[in-house]
């Protein structure tokens, strides 16, 4: 192989040097052009939000966020974690209870009109409702008080809604992860969102249309259900009988409904339009009729029986919503079955494990129990039915997936003395171990260990203990032999210090 003069070398220094400045250059217009935010913004521990997958994310040191080229913001924290947070973010500090809203977004007023938001929004107060349209099929709420108009679902500060093109809905923040496959709205004291249908009315204003905003590119579609024609049914009732007309020329008619059915009360004879049928053949003037033969003189028990509607009451099955902690999922459904054609209904759930949980049809909501943190499953409502001929067929009517949440537990070092280590343990609820040790260790050799109080660790506070030190460079309290439903369990909870 042929070696490189020094002249060679200086020219590809020189090349090499060039496609450097022209891509430094290329960044940079690209920023410019995309409006990327170059500010790099420091986030405060105790904070949590969701990444551009909608996976929760709980910032329990801090770290830092800045946009890079490709457009989205990135977090890296202090314990070397790195997330992507998409184009736009919504962050809560569960300190302050402060919401501060990154990257470029719409708000949108009681008149229709929309300002643009930039860069970093700090939100403090909630008392005054507002409305933002972050991204195509994605919107914010800003409300002390948010709920939808069934009010199973109510929470406040914020709320993120996302959409799927069929119009199935995702609400986020720091205490709901729900989804529902049913139309829905939510609404504050200042607005309501009409959510598949992507329309926003403040008070007794007219409809904002929000896809004139960015567009959309929602699919969804509202259905129109069409009654059923009652009066093909109430000339199958009148085929049953005819009453014989009154005698007199003049008469005094009046409508009044019954049962589905149209009579007509001419000069105090009920001549039947409907599903009840017709009264006898002696129709007097005056009466009420003779309630003799039902249907015709031939009692032709082919024309409907009298008029007995037999058309079957609707029934119907749908999950409406779900709420996630880190060990269980909340389902929210609906059973309609007026006349007990469903044998059972159940729901499946399927993700590490595999379970099928029959559900009460008097009742409107199951809590799975169980569940590992973080972690998604697919949940499936079906029915077994009892058919007219006595058999049984299986259906399948709604399918979600959900994600667990991850487990909200934190461990922190909150002082050092000359003889004592001061720590403070808060454990997620939801999650809580049947037992586990804390266990301290200095530069890197274990020094004291003794047993979780589960019950205080799980309560508002927290549990506050201490350990003994002498002396010390890295200090390391960490738990271990966590036990959770009777088994051993692996986690990385620890904090730790360097004391120079």
């Amino acid at each position: 192989m042929r070696k490189l003069t020094s002249g060679n070398k200086i020219n590809f220094a020189v090349f090499a040097i060039i496609i450097i400045v022209i891509l430094a250059i290329l960044i940079i217009c690209l920023r410019y052009v995309m409006g990327l935010d170059s500010q790099v913004y420091q986030l405060e521990a105790n904070t949590f939000l969701y990444d551009s997958q909608n996976v929760p994310v709980q910032l329990d040191n801090g770290g830092t966020m800045q946009a890079k080229w490709d457009g989205n913001y990135h977090i890296e924290t202090e314990d070397g974690s790195s997330y992507n947070v998409g184009p736009q973010t919504v962050i809560y500090n569960k300190t302050t209870a402060q919401v501060n809203l990154y990257g470029k977004m719409y708000q949108v007023f009681s008149d229709a009109s929309v300002e643009t938001l930039s860069g970093s929004t700090e939100i403090t107060e909630f008392y005054e409702d507002r409305f933002y349209k972050l991204a195509d099929r994605k919107y914010l709420i800003i409300s002390n008080n948010i709920k939808n108009d069934t009010e199973t679902i109510s929470t406040k500060r914020y709320l993120l809604i996302i959409l799927d093109k069929a119009g199935n809905t995702l609400l986020l923040n720091n205490a709901i992860n729900a989804k529902t496959i049913n139309p829905m709205k939510l609404v504050t004291p200042s607005f309501t969102l009409d959510v598949a249908n992507e329309k926003l009315t403040f008070n007794d204003n007219e409809d904002i249309d929000l896809t004139q905003i960015l567009g959309t590119t929602n699919q969804y579609e509202e259905s129109i259900q069409m009654a059923d024609n009652e009066n093909e049914e109430n000339e199958q009732g009148e085929q049953g009988a005819t009453a014989n007309p009154p005698s007199q020329s003049t008469t005094t008619t009046e409508s009044t409904t019954n049962n589905n059915s149209s009579q007509i009360i001419i000069n105090g004879n009920i001549e039947n339009n409907g599903n009840i049928g017709s009264t006898g053949n002696n129709g007097n003037t005056g009466n009420t009729g003779d309630t003799g033969n039902t249907g015709d003189s031939n009692n032709d028990n082919n024309n409907n029986s009298g008029g007995v509607n037999n058309t079957p009451l609707e029934k119907s099955i749908s999950l409406r919503s779900s709420v996630a902690t880190s060990s269980t999922i909340t389902v929210n459904y609906n059973v309609t079955d007026p006349e007990s054609k469903y044998q059972t209904v159940y729901i499946l759930i399927d993700g590490d494990i595999s379970r099928t949980i029959a559900l009460d049809k008097s009742k409107t909501s199951y809590v799975v129990t169980g569940l590992t943190p973080n972690t998604d499953y697919q949940i499936t409502m079906g029915a077994r039915e009892i058919n007219s001929d006595g058999t049984i067929s299986e259906n399948i009517e709604d399918v979600m997936t959900v994600r667990t949440n991850k487990i909200n537990t934190s461990l922190s070092i909150t002082r050092v003395s000359l003889t004592n280590i001061y720590f403070n343990i808060k454990m997620d609820s939801n999650y809580a171990f049947d037992s586990a040790d804390v266990v301290l260790y200095v530069d890197g050799e274990e020094k004291e260990r003794k047993s979780l109080d589960i019950t205080s660790a799980t309560s508002t506070n927290g549990w506050t203990s201490s350990f003994n030190y002498e002396y010390g460079n890295q200090i390391i309290i960490r738990i271990e032999n966590a036990i959770y439903n009777g088994s051993f369990v692996t986690t990385d909870i620890q904090a730790k210090i360097g004391n120079y």
